[in-house]
């Protein structure tokens, strides 16, 4: 993929998601005019680094726009130097790439729960409840969050035929 079929990826992905130039800059840091720039393709392909800022301001996966500037999956892009790119060709560096990071995901924290009085209430989620409930896919599939497989969005339908499915091999 060229910058200009890149940039016109993004700018696809960033009005999908009803955000404006000036939203984007908000969100990364970047000025308007140079992200302008890029969806429109007067820049070459952005480096790893400015991938990973278009990823969170866009709230999309890291991996998938490495993937559609054309930087091999088997390369991770860490901030620390263990991978150095000339272009956007990956070069080793010859040090283990399983690096585990901390990322912040938001998470409903409360649930409605009904006491033995019958009593509707609201109870606060513990920090391992929140964990658990990240990996488990009964609770994934019944938040009212944005699922996905493959870079494409699970509407209801598709989230009661995972149940069904689920429910069948389980």
């Amino acid at each position: 993929m060229d910058a200009k079929e890149f940039g016109a990826k993004l700018k696809e992905i960033r009005k999908k998601k009803k955000l404006t130039l000036l939203d984007l800059k908000e969100r990364t840091g970047y000025s308007d005019s140079y992200l302008s720039q890029i969806e429109n393709g007067y820049k070459d392909l952005p480096k790893p680094a400015l991938i990973r800022k278009l990823s969170v301001g866009l709230d999309i996966s890291h991996a998938y726009l490495m993937k559609l500037a054309g930087y091999s999956e088997s390369y991770l892009d860490v901030d620390n130097g263990l991978n150095r790119y000339e272009g956007n060709k990956p070069v080793k560096s010859g040090k283990s790439l399983n690096i585990m990071r901390t990322i912040d995901v938001n998470l409903p924290c409360t649930e409605e729960v009904i006491t033995e009085n019958k009593e509707q209430v609201t109870k606060e989620l513990s920090d391992e409840e929140l964990k658990r409930r990240l990996f488990d896919l009964h609770d994934l599939l019944n938040m009212e969050i944005d699922l996905y497989y493959k870079n494409e969005s699970l509407t209801d339908e598709k989230r009661n035929k995972v149940r069904t499915i689920l429910d069948l091999v389980f």
